[in-house]
């Protein structure tokens, strides 16, 4: 039976039955691993500051399927792929694309320092692990189909114009969350032409990668990673949802020392082991959790003896978080901090969970150096007229700038007036 999804971003994304592929990723939808993904928010905590983004990793990881699909047939085109090729490059194109965030823990990046285990991990042990609904899938539509997809993944796969549809610089991923990100918060910042990008997307079979063709593509994904530093600039780096990240992990933080020394009254199990043993957890245990687990031990958790705890848990609910200063430097940090400590000791409240301090190297091409990289999945290359391969800041300005123009942004992050918070002993 043939399925549509109706996606704000996308419009339709539709599935056809009678192709053993796209049945197979029908069937993916809808396992209680994939289906989980419903209950575990797109964008953290990003809520509290963008009222409107609280879409779920379920319908980004839709979305990403469908670009991952545009692209691989554009591809599949330019190049000719015979028919048995295509089918399996197919087959582990969707998968990936449509399975890569099936691991994220609760309220995704938000809590990936509580836990300290990577989504990756767990994406690549539920797609492993026998018991898991989409294991089962993926080895009935084909023996080791499994540990290919995982390939893909980290991007062991030979082929790895392959990998880079699902991970790389111009890929599938990015492509979606860029796009849906923007709509969500109710801004324009991600929006770029994505079919102009793929449209200039090429396979470069010497380097086994994915490339830019000509003046045009090199425009295309010039507006592409604009809109990726303008989102990281404006949404995935702004100091109110820093602000809401960092009070959320001290809440957490709290929690985890309470359960250690036994001090919590409530908590039930599958959050236990993952506050203290995440990773000894089977994957069973860890599919256990998600946003409405944390949610309803928060609630709880205002009634907890521990006045931290409890009074962190009301904030969280009530939104009453914490504000963000912006410091110039190091040392005005560093005075900025004893001053709010010491106003915060005056009236019995840790500064271990009233106080922070964060620091953003704000250069999205911080992940590579330009003059250094080889690796051609973490650099973008643009394919002249003779077929040469340059990175893209070697041939266009507006990258270049970006790539020079390096500089770090830093807040101290806490009560904004210390007196109007409840004063309570510490012992």
């Amino acid at each position: 039976m043939s399925r549509t999804y109706r996606d704000p971003i996308h419009k339709e994304i539709s599935l056809d039955s009678s192709s053993a592929v796209e049945q197979l990723i029908i069937d993916l939808i809808d396992t209680r691993e994939f289906q989980r993904l419903r209950w575990i928010r797109q964008l953290g905590t990003g809520w509290f500051t963008f009222h409107g983004a609280e879409a779920s990793r379920f319908g980004h990881s839709l979305g990403a399927l469908h670009v991952a699909r545009m692209v691989f047939n554009k591809i599949a085109q330019d190049l000719k792929l015979d028919a048995e090729i295509q089918t399996e490059y197919y087959a582990l194109v969707l998968c990936a694309a449509l399975l890569h965030d099936i691991g994220h823990g609760p309220f995704s990046h938000s809590c990936e320092k509580i836990s300290n285990v990577k989504h990756e991990k767990w994406t690549a042990l539920i797609i492993q692990d026998p018991n898991t609904q989409v294991h089962q899938k993926l080895e009935q539509f084909q023996t080791g189909l499994a540990s290919k997809i995982v390939s893909v993944l980290n991007k062991s796969y030979p082929t790895k114009f392959i990998c880079n549809i699902v991970s790389s610089q111009l890929d599938s991923d990015r492509f979606d969350y860029l796009l849906r990100d923007s709509f969500y918060s109710g801004t324009a910042y991600g929006h770029f032409d994505l079919n102009r990008v793929i449209g200039s997307i090429k396979a470069n079979l010497e380097q086994d990668c994915l490339v830019v063709g000509g003046e045009k593509g090199m425009l295309a994904v010039e507006d592409y990673l604009y809109a990726r530093y303008s989102m990281y600039m404006q949404i995935y780096q702004h100091k109110k949802c820093l602000a809401s990240d960092s009070f959320f992990n001290k809440l957490l933080k709290r929690a985890m020392i309470l359960t250690k020394h036994k001090r919590i009254a409530y908590i039930e199990e599958p959050l236990y082991k993952w506050l203290m043993s995440p990773e000894q957890m089977t994957v069973q245990e860890f599919l256990d959790i998600d946003d409405t687990t944390i949610i309803h031990h928060i609630k709880h958790w205002t009634k907890e003896k521990d006045i931290i705890l409890k009074d962190l848990s009301k904030r969280f609910l009530e939104r009453k978080l914490f504000k963000s200063t912006k410091v110039k430097d190091q040392e005005e940090m560093d005075e900025l901090t004893k001053t709010k400590s010491a106003e915060l000791r005056k009236l019995n409240l840790d500064p271990d969970y009233y106080l922070d301090s964060i620091t953003i190297a704000s250069n999205p091409y911080s992940f590579y150096n330009p003059n250094e990289v080889n690796d051609f999945s973490k650099a973008i290359y643009v394919e002249d007229h003779n077929g040469k391969l340059n990175e893209i800041s070697t041939v266009s300005h507006v990258v270049a700038s970006l790539v020079q123009n390096s500089f770090a942004n830093s807040w101290v992050i806490g009560l904004p007036t210390p007196q109007s918070a409840p004063a309570f002993s510490l012992k």
